[in-house]
């Protein structure tokens, strides 16, 4: 799985709560559940299913508590910019099949991805209500040998209405030199350990996103929210020998409540 940030390949599935109303003490809180589908790796032609736990603590200040997203901090600006900055804890990949985690028996020999600490700094803009358009790094903290990770992001509304909202997000995802041949590369080691051919990768885009997220409001308390994404491996790292499928395919649903 790639180490973006933790069940980073369900961002947009974990990632799809709507809150709407406020706490009198000044706190938004929404708790959710669901389940989503997702491949075993990022590159893997296996599936497996994911139970998607949701809580979401914002304060009016800034401060929020996401099990999607960290521990983080976001600060408006005028004209509809921000920066956002968070803590979280990117979960890695195993060389062999754990229940719901990242990770497959095809992969024995290789070694497992470690788990890491991430500062996730994230910049942008938004516009029509629910559109943005933004950059972000992540860069781990602990277990410095996983590298850092980049991405840019269109959020696009297509639809918004009392009820009802959708949108496309569109992301293209770049890697540092360390970060695609951890993700991707065969050392040598490796190599003699698991049968694939030894493959070195450089920096540089891994993979592009494209998503709709469907969101439905039953009240000002409640909410379903169902998305779909395709991703696509890209150019060296599309032909590592662990990648057995380019494209794969993340669908969720999830039911929110919010206080």
């Amino acid at each position: 799985m790639k180490l973006r940030h933790i069940f980073n390949s369900f961002a947009v599935l974990m990632g799809i709560a709507v809150s709407f109303a406020v706490f009198a003490n000044g706190y938004d809180v929404t708790i959710g559940a669901g389940g989503g589908v997702a491949p075993r790796y990022l590159g893997s032609g296996e599936y497996r299913f994911v139970p998607i736990p949701y809580l979401n603590v914002t304060s009016s200040s800034g401060f929020y508590l996401d099990t999607t997203r960290g521990v983080g901090y976001k600060l408006d600006f005028p004209q509809n910019f921000y920066i956002d900055g968070t803590i979280n804890y990117a979960v890695g990949r195993r060389d062999h099949n754990v229940g719901y985690a990242s990770g497959s028996d095809a992969l024995r020999g290789m070694g497992n991805v470690p788990n890491a600490a991430v500062l996730i700094v994230a910049a942008g803009y938004r516009f029509m209500g629910a559109g943005s358009v933004s950059v972000a790094a992540d860069v781990p903290f602990s277990q410095r040998s996983v590298g850092n990770s980049w991405r840019a992001a269109l959020k696009v509304p297509l639809m918004i209405t009392s009820t009802d909202v959708l949108t496309t997000n569109s992301v293209i995802h770049i890697g540092s030199e360390k970060y695609n041949a951890t993700m991707w590369g065969v050392t040598a080691s490796q190599s003699v350990a698991s049968g694939f051919r030894q493959y070195d990768l450089g920096g540089g885009i891994n993979a592009i996103d494209f998503g709709l997220t469907w969101t439905h409001m039953f009240d000002r308390h409640r909410s379903i929210s169902t998305a779909a994404q395709v991703t696509r491996l890209v150019g060296d790292v599309g032909d590592s020998p662990i990648v057995s499928r380019r494209v794969t395919l993340n669908l969720a649903t999830i039911v929110s409540y919010t206080f």
